[in-house]
């Protein structure tokens, strides 16, 4: 184990070079940091995360802290591997499971990372969580091979897209594209576990109108008994670009998984066998549909007009039993849920340069979703059958939600500020139709609406043409779950009436690019989250929700990332990064007098991520590190359970290395494959009360593409 360590992190110091290397390149041209126009610019180079234009699609960048990474830059990887996708994104934690049925991420120990419900996910700016407040979980993300850039988006985030505390990932896919040249690609990939992944594009273009269709295909079956799973999505677009400075887009996508659940495990499970089954039979399907109608207009030199009018359809499925391992007796019954989530929405964007340098930003966005909900009790732990016998509870749930916001970047020669305002409204209306026979309180009516505005101010100061300060201070709040409000299975969901919880972003940071080929990016950031929710155990069976937690997050953010043949008269790039977070969290106020001082969960004190990616016209690799420390599972940062029921308190660190490549033969044919945990390391990042969840060991793949 020493040695993996040791290997782990001399890769992490041996990619800190660079940075010394300045004084050999003193003669190259430094990076240009140009002042960006109402309509944006690409970024400096391809290859290095920038941040993102200072505004974009109607959208004010400019004094918060950003970082766009091209995703195609990567050889081709195997999913689900979400180190891989976030491997240049700073801070970003990864709760890591074998199947994906649902991802798992964090940030800055503001949430236990279950379901992504601190990282608010977008999709060509379109949102993915089920619900954006009612249920903000993950349940699908674009294939890895369709996304072009991956934007993200800290401090001040909520101002764009929403009222978030915690960050925005943009995921910028690719779509129809007039001006493409008829095309297409196949390809497949065999791994480990009897993986098969198959990605398969066509596009075409005359100018005019531009026509693109996906289709992908994955399925194993995993390490464990029932912890298979079967994915399904394809894309069709179409483009009109027949109007000067116009694109009409139209986007479809699909997704249908089906995945097993094998079941979580004790530490002493863990340590004895990480391949038990104790769930044989559970599984979570989930089924997605995304339309998007999309018009973006260059109005003028100095002002664009950006809308997205979107549906959206989910239905989460799942079948659970209590664990059991053979030959002790099956559990007598298995819960039946089923959460549908129907959402039409609305993005309306306009940016207009006005003044001598300056450009005013407004726009709105609204949705509705409705999300009934039952869950059935089966006596047939193998069966998916909702019989109406079996109802315990049916829920109508619907939210409405209405924001206006308004940003304006005043620029002033080297100094940009960023005041900006966002009003928003949300309305819950939660109704029981069938309430749970064994309550006594009344069945939920809750009809509540809350009203907030919020403020922020981002800053930006270049020190010169490759050197900037930034700063961003940001209100924001985290609205109420349908479970806060209103939980089913509750004898005091009727009483609950928590408030939002609310926080205070900070960040101060400077970029620059000092030589060709280096990108720095360094930042200090607290955030202030106030009124958390909280639950009191009022009995065995029933817990009461309340405002009464507070918490303090703040460190240090980074990344520096350095092209070692920049300069060279060579196609071959060979870039090396570094990049992390150094993080002190702590529980300030608690109703539980003994969680105060304690760490909250899943807050490593530092998350480090190395690597080196090579590419030419032939050959593509990267090597990558992910060093992440020691953590806690609860707010009490104590065990749960005792003796061989024991989950232990604190999730020990981990390095895990990842090899991947791919090989142009010639045009048409290319080779892929990647080595996944390369150095077999036995550990583990996702806990839940019911268990430990093992990470995937040592995984190989290899695959083909074709071309034409």
């Amino acid at each position: 184990m020493l040695y993996r360590k040791t290997l782990a992190a001399g890769l992490a110091l041996a990619l800190c070079p660079p940075a010394l290397l300045a004084d050999e390149n003193k003669n190259e041209p430094p990076a240009d940091l140009a002042t960006l126009e109402v309509e944006g610019d690409r970024r400096m180079d391809p290859m290095l995360p920038d941040n993102l234009p200072s505004v974009d699609e109607g959208k004010v960048f400019a004094g918060k802290k950003s970082t766009s990474v091209d995703l195609q830059a990567q050889p081709t990887f195997i999913e689900p591997n979400l180190r891989l996708m976030f491997a240049r994104l700073p801070g970003l934690f990864v709760s890591e499971q074998k199947i994906p049925s649902i991802y798992n991420v964090n940030y800055r120990g503001l949430g236990n990372p279950h379901e992504s419900e601190f990282v608010a996910f977008f999709q060509n700016s379109v949102p993915l969580a089920s619900d954006l407040f009612g249920y903000a979980t993950i349940y699908y993300l674009p294939p890895a091979q369709r996304i072009d850039r991956v934007e993200f988006v800290r401090g001040g985030s909520g101002l764009l897209y929403g009222p978030q505390i915690g960050p925005t990932i943009n995921f910028v896919t690719l779509r129809a594209d007039a001006q493409a040249e008829l095309g297409g690609s196949t390809e497949h990939g065999f791994g480990t576990d009897g993986f098969y992944g198959t990605f398969n594009q066509v596009n075409w273009g005359d100018g005019t109108w531009g026509l693109m269709a996906t289709y992908e295909h994955r399925e194993a079956d995993g390490p464990r008994r029932n912890e298979d799973f079967d994915v399904d999505s394809g894309y069709f677009g179409v483009s009109y670009e027949g109007i000067e400075n116009v694109r009409i887009g139209f986007d479809l996508d699909l997704y249908q998984s089906d995945s097993g659940e094998a079941g979580r495990l004790t530490s002493l499970e863990y340590a004895t066998n990480r391949d038990l089954t104790k769930t044989p039979f559970n599984r979570v399907e989930i089924d997605r549909v995304i339309a998007t109608a999309s018009y973006d207009q260059q109005l003028s030199e100095d002002a664009t007009l950006n809308g997205r009018l979107w549906h959206s359809y989910q239905d989460r499925f799942s079948r659970r039993s209590a664990s059991f391992i053979d030959p002790a007796n099956e559990p007598a019954t298995t819960n039946i849920d089923q959460q549908e989530f129907k959402t039409f929405g609305l993005d309306l964007r306009h940016a207009r340069g006005w003044g001598a340098d300056h450009v005013l930003t407004v726009g709105t966005t609204a949705y509705r979703t409705d999300s009934p909900r039952t869950r059935h009790v089966s006596d047939d732990i193998r069966s998916n059958a909702q019989l109406p016998q079996d109802l315990l509870y049916d829920q109508d749930r619907v939210i409405t939600y209405n924001a206006l916001f308004a940003e304006n970047l005043f620029r002033f020669g080297k100094l940009s500020l960023a005041p900006a305002m966002r009003y928003e409204r949300v309305n819950y209306d939660l109704f029981e139709n069938v309430k749970q026979p064994s309550l006594s309180r009344d069945p939920v009516d809750v009809d509540t609406t809350e009203n907030e505005l919020l403020f922020g101010l981002g800053a930006m100061y270049q020190l010169g043409d490759v050197t900037e300060l930034y700063a961003n201070f940001s209100e924001s709040y985290r609205p109420q779950r349908f479970d806060d409000l209103a939980n089913p299975s509750s004898e005091l969901a009727a009483e609950n009436g928590p408030d939002i919880s609310k926080a205070m972003n900070y960040e101060l940071g400077l970029r620059s690019s000092p030589i060709a080929g280096l990108l720095l990016d360094v930042s200090l950031f607290r955030i202030e989250f106030e009124d958390k929710i909280e639950q009191i155990q009022v009995n065995v069976s029933d817990v009461l929700r309340v405002n009464s937690g507070d918490s303090r997050h703040q460190g240090l953010e980074f990344s520096v990332e350095y092209d070692f043949f920049v300069g060279r008269d060579s196609p071959s790039q060979l870039v090396g990064f570094v990049n992390g977070s150094l993080l002190d969290a702590e529980i300030t106020r608690s109703v539980t007098p003994s969680l105060v001082g304690n760490t909250p969960a899943f807050a490593p004190e530092y998350l480090f991520r190395a690597g080196l990616m090579y590419d030419n016209d032939r050959l593509q690799l990267a090597l990558t590190a992910t060093l992440v420390d020691e953590q806690y599972w609860q707010d009490s940062n104590q065990p749960r359970g005792t003796g061989d029921a024991q989950i232990d308190a604190v999730v020990p660190s981990y390095q895990v290395l990842d090899l991947t490549g791919e090989y142009r033969l010639n045009r048409s044919w290319t080779l892929f494959g990647g080595i996944n945990n390369l150095l077999d390391e036995d550990y583990y990042s996702r806990v839940r009360n019911d268990g430990i969840e093992p990470a995937a060991e040592r995984t190989y793949y290899l695959g083909f593409r074709f071309e034409i």
